[in-house]
């Protein structure tokens, strides 16, 4: 970091005129919980920091869609009311992040941007299908997760997630890691169904498994398996093998996958009894 320089804004169009001005290898920083380890700003010329751009501190609901600034920390996501009514996976993933301390300055875009495979948001944000607005000196674009989480460009920044919300839906997350508090996911689990609580079922759903790889992987067949589903007394077996089937396919051969293929097992029960809780009381 030595000779670096840092540079600070509290607005996003002061923060865009400093990349059209600057030749420098730029990184940002705003939460900054990964900033020392993971040795991004070891090379950089400029240092930008977003934690004061107002701009990127927001939640949103559009009623088809909800609007997250990438500034917003998790504390915040976890705690607002519109995320847990529409977004319920996403306000418990938040609420697992790390401590209270890190929840308080980890933001959702810094989640994004740093493409750890273990990402808590990035699972809810894959099964729900969210959109990355971002912005640079060649200009705004939207991307998908899986486009954000390998190819944003030299001092290109996430502006804004966008999250589709479903009426008549609910989602759950879970993860394993190493202890019950302040742990990285070794495997998580985020999934989205519409159900019908009279006939107890899935119209369609989608699930997310994290720590596979370096996005979140989907299966289709698990997709399939949501679709006109009845939620019986097999349903959580069944999904816990669809599941296993896929850690198969991912990750057969490495060191982690006896462990993942039985941990996923036990996130199939606690996904199914989470999320079909909140069906009931929806």
């Amino acid at each position: 970091m030595t000779g670096n320089k840092i540079a600070g804004f509290s607005r996003l169009e002061d923060v865009l005129q400093a990349l059209a001005h600057t030749s420098a290898q730029t990184v940002f920083i705003s939460g900054g919980t990964d900033f020392i380890n993971n040795g991004t700003g070891r090379n950089a010329g400029l240092v930008i920091d977003l934690s004061q751009v107002a701009d990127l501190k927001y939640i949103k609901d559009l009623g088809t869609e909800i609007r997250i600034g990438s500034g917003t920390t998790f504390a915040s996501i976890a705690a607002s009311p519109v995320i847990k009514t529409k977004v319920c996976a996403l306000a418990q993933a938040a609420s697992r992040v790390g401590s209270v301390q890190i929840r308080n300055r980890a933001t959702i875009g810094g989640n994004i941007a740093s493409a750890s495979p273990a990402g808590d948001s990035l699972p809810v944000l894959a099964a729900f299908n969210a959109l990355i607005y971002t912005a640079g000196p060649n200009g705004a674009r939207v991307l998908t997760l899986e486009e954000a989480l390998n190819r944003l460009q030299d001092k290109e920044l996430i502006t804004e997630i966008v999250i589709p919300t479903p009426d008549l839906t609910s989602s759950g997350f879970v993860k394993i890691g190493s202890r019950s508090q302040v742990t990285i996911a070794k495997i998580s689990l985020a999934a989205i169904v519409s159900y019908d609580r009279k006939k107890r079922l899935i119209i369609a759903g989608k699930a997310a498994l994290g720590a596979l790889g370096k996005v979140p992987v989907c299966p289709a067949k698990v997709q399939d398996f949501f679709s006109q589903r009845v939620v019986d007394e097999c349903f959580a077996s069944d999904l816990a093998q669809l599941l296993a089937e896929t850690v198969d396919e991912a990750i057969m051969g490495r060191a982690s996958h006896p462990y993942k293929k039985a941990a996923v097992r036990g996130l199939a029960d606690d996904l199914t009894g989470l999320l079909f809780d909140a069906c009931e009381n929806h």
